[in-house]
């Protein structure tokens, strides 16, 4: 911890580097005697469980040990943590030609003692130190010296990203998860819009999950759009990067309904972002991505009342191909006529699972849904309709129960299905095509069903930076991959091959267009696919409040083939399809 006395040798350092003002690690020495001594080393999630740290012998924790194991793939667990990423792809150096740059169990058995025994837990990818934020100041300070001693800097609530744009080796994290603030306003006015209207709204601290939430707006009778996993962030990169959620299709996504953000931008500034003061950081901070034009405080977000929804959970006997595919073309030919029911969800393959703000009865969503009820039924599956009080109730039935596992070291790449592939035999035939191919290869489909289509009859939103094809969009598509624990390079980067190789054969029906947070993040044209003609203008906004690029993140504006040649995916960087 820093707060104790340094080393001989950093003091040395520290002390031939005083003239120069330039040297990181006396930038942090000095920045944390403001601080109170509050930065602190980050240590792996697994060490206790490792003998040996970066080549030095440590204590073996048992005790914690065993709670570490028993909670690996837990994401309430590691999302308390400052060292835990929801994917541990984020935190490994991945081109470590020996792959020992890691500290990693073995995820699909974290008892298992061949991952630490007689092996060194190195830092790989994670950063060096962390300061939990807990006040404006804080992030003032941070910045502050960070552009002076030219400290590398990232940004991170829960780590819920498959990439390494919330941490990276050899920064300070500037860990957001202890700003807990959750306000209910009735009648929310932005700050300087005097004569705007008032909103019925929640103000949500930049460390509040989704569950958290969407606990505290049903308190207050309020519906709020958020991701689908308790533990993504409200005002982070969910938001920043556009923010989808499976009520989109009604609702719209979360850079249409957020209201205001306070920041702190790299320039060492407390801003108030609305429509009124700072319009275009506002406007960069709707769609242009996290943990690159400031750190946010809070953000407020316009709310709906507290209404029931149906549910549907439909679901096949079996996983025989044959059977999926039949299910996916039914699911193809249905979905522009069930995004106009108001329906969105998620498609798992053998199953979906869908929700209807707009329907609160069982016999009318029996009657929207009939042709996916009476396919289901013809083959001796499920078919389960119910109506939620509220989108929490539904949330708690149908999503908390299943809570996922994390730990993993999981790749994706989905791209967004724009309506034309629904609206032509000859096109929807393409789409099964593909979905029928990716069968054969092994490949289960996974849908999230989770555009603003049904939102934007009554107007396509203008004023935010979020990638235009979200609003000619229906479905998200695309394919996965996924290192081992104790994948070799060469392992690694076949997976990547895979993933390029898939992600070539998606964008054939997509044109290639992705939201940030779920793409493949060895997009060649990353710029273009997950930012559209909004890049450049970003830019310059990233110029305005940023010029010395305090931050910088991996697909973030502002990011240089540079910074990834220097990154822990350097050596992916040359694989294509």
């Amino acid at each position: 911890m820093m707060a104790t006395a340094w080393p001989l040798p950093c003091v040395l350092i520290l002390c031939a580097c005083v003239a120069a003002h330039h040297n990181a690690t006396f930038g942090l020495f000095a920045l944390n005697r403001t601080l109170d001594g509050r930065i602190q080393r980050l240590e792996p999630l697994a060490l206790p469980c490792f003998s040996s740290f970066e080549g030095q012998p440590v204590h073996q924790d048992e005790a914690l040990c065993l709670e570490r194991q028993a909670n690996y793939t837990n994401p309430l667990y590691r999302r308390e943590l400052p060292s835990g990423y929801m994917y541990d792809t984020s935190t490994i150096n991945a081109s470590d030609p020996a792959s020992h740059d890691q500290c990693l169990l073995d995820s699909t058995n974290p008892s298992n003692p061949a991952a630490w025994e007689n092996t060194d837990c190195k830092l790989g990818n994670l950063p060096s130190w962390y300061l939990a934020i807990r006040s404006a100041c804080d992030a003032v300070k941070a910045f502050k010296y960070a552009k002076r001693f030219n400290i590398k800097l990232s940004i991170k609530n829960s780590g819920h990203t498959y990439v390494e744009d919330a941490g990276s080796k050899g920064s300070l994290l500037l860990w957001t998860r202890k700003l807990q603030k959750l306000r209910h306003h009735e009648r929310f006015v932005p700050s300087g819009c005097l004569d705007e209207k008032p909103y019925h709204a929640i103000t949500v601290g930049a460390g509040i999950g989704c569950g958290e939430a969407y606990e505290f707006a049903d308190r207050h009778d309020a519906t709020i759009l958020c991701g689908y996993s308790p533990t993504v962030g409200l005002s982070g990169g969910w938001v920043m990067n556009g923010g989808h959620s499976i009520l989109s299709n009604v609702y719209g996504l979360g850079v249409d309904r957020v209201l205001q953000f306070k920041v702190v931008t790299p320039d060492g500034k407390l801003r108030v972002a609305n429509k009124c003061q700072n319009p275009d950081l506002f406007w960069a901070l709707r769609g242009g991505g996290g943990g690159t034009f400031g750190l946010v405080l809070e953000s407020t977000h316009l709310v709906e009342q507290k209404m029931p929804m149906t549910a549907a959970v439909l679901s096949l006997p079996t996983s025989d191909t044959r059977l999926v595919a039949k299910f996916m073309d039914l699911l193809v030919d249905t979905a522009i006529e069930l995004a106009e029911d108001g329906w969105g969800g998620h498609i798992y393959g053998t199953h979906f699972v869908y929700i209807n703000p707009l329907i609160a009865n069982t016999d009318q969503a029996k009657v929207s849904l009939r042709k996916i009820i009476n396919f289901v039924d013809s083959v001796n599956g499920t078919s389960e309709i119910a109506v939620s009080d509220s989108w929490y109730s539904f949330f708690q039935d149908y999503v908390l129960s299943g809570a996922y596992s994390v730990g993993i070291l999981q790749l994706i790449g989905t791209q967004l299905a724009p309506v034309d592939l629904f609206q032509t035999e000859e096109k929807k035939n393409q789409l099964k095509a593909f979905f029928r191919d990716e069968l054969q290869r092994g490949n289960m489909p996974y849908v999230p069903v989770d555009s603003p289509y049904l939102s934007i009859k009554s107007g396509r939103p203008t004023d935010t930076s979020v990638l235009p094809a979200w609003y000619n969009s229906l479905w998200e598509i695309g394919v996965g991959g996924r290192f081992n624990w104790n994948s070799t390079l060469a392992e690694r980067q076949a997976v990547v091959q895979s993933l390029q190789e898939g992600s070539g054969r998606v964008a054939k029906l997509t044109d290639g267009f992705a939201y940030k947070n779920e793409a493949n993040p060895f997009t060649p044209d990353w710029q273009r696919d997950w930012y559209g003609i909004h890049y450049e203008a970003l830019e310059e906004i990233k110029q305005k409040y940023d010029s010395d690029s305090v931050l910088r993140c991996w697909g973030c504006v502002g990011w240089t083939k540079v910074d990834a040649m220097a990154s822990s995916y350097a050596a992916f960087m040359n694989i294509t399809a």
